[in-house]
């Protein structure tokens, strides 16, 4: 695998991906970390869109690989994929990023493509329930519901009831290929991008959805604060690097009682 170089004109996605650089290990990349011998068996399955792909997802993937497994004691393994646009529909039945991925695999090996200027800047990805298969995950985490939020107002509230649906549908395929799940709702986006309601409505929902669907869910309203989203961040859904670090912290405080039983089955 090569050595991944910053792509200086993709500046955001620089800002979102920095802090995961430090990973132990560098970053490289390699046509076939979607498919193949990259992906291995681990002890949870950790997938998301661009929100996972700063601060948040770096220290939640350590979070989770320094938890020791309940049954054995020994530091869990986590494969983890993360790819900016994506949300519950191109999950269910596979999708294509232009805008960068990083995923890392049940070995703590770690891969990045930041986007369109590096190469390859179109990835092909495949279903959840097909990484679930290969990873064979006991728990699968979803953190996924922000790229629904920055839908025009019209667009979001035709999209609603179909998009529960999806959601629904994607933790059952999780389930059916043999692991349990978790959704990590999206935090709070700028006023601009959603109003309060429309957010604690859909929140609210998705909880409501994902646990008849059988998985559990953590609530990122109460976990997270609008305050810290990026002023010129055109979406107004992406965080500081100080926001990223308090929603994470406060996320793993609510996951953590909730994985843990889930593991120890």
């Amino acid at each position: 695998m090569t050595v991944l170089r910053w792509s200086a004109a993709l500046a955001l996605c620089a800002l979102l991906c920095a802090p995961a650089a430090a990973m132990e290990k560098p970053d490289s990349y390699d046509p076939g970390i979607v498919q193949g011998d990259w992906i291995k068996p681990a002890d949870i399955l950790f997938i998301g869109d661009s929100e996972s792909l700063g601060y948040f997802g770096a220290q939640l993937y350590r979070s989770l690989s320094n938890e020791p497994d309940p049954k054995t004691g020994k530091p869990l393994s986590v494969w983890s994929f993360w790819t900016c646009g994506s949300d519950a529909a191109t999950w269910l039945n596979g999708g294509t990023s232009y805008c960068g991925i990083r995923t890392c695999n049940g070995a703590g090996d770690c891969a990045r493509d930041h986007g369109p200027l590096d190469r390859p800047g179109r990835v092909r990805y495949a279903a959840l329930a097909r990484y679930v298969e290969q990873v064979r995950p006991r728990v699968t985490l979803i953190s996924l519901g922000s790229n629904a939020l920055t839908q025009r107002a019209g667009t979001f509230h035709a999209y609603y009831n179909a998009y529960l649906d999806i959601a629904a549908r994607l933790g059952r395929a999780v389930q059916q290929a043999g692991s349990q799940c978790i959704w990590i709702g999206p935090p709070q986006p700028a006023l601009k991008t959603k109003p309060q309601a429309d957010y604690e409505r859909f929140t609210a929902d998705l909880g409501r959805t994902m646990r008849a669907a059988g998985c559990g869910y953590v609530d990122s309203n109460p976990l997270s604060d609008r305050k810290y989203v990026l002023a010129r961040d055109s979406e107004g859904i992406h965080y500081s690097g100080a926001g990223e670090r308090d929603w994470e912290a406060r996320v793993w405080a609510v996951l953590r009682p909730q994985l843990l039983p889930r593991l120890g089955r």
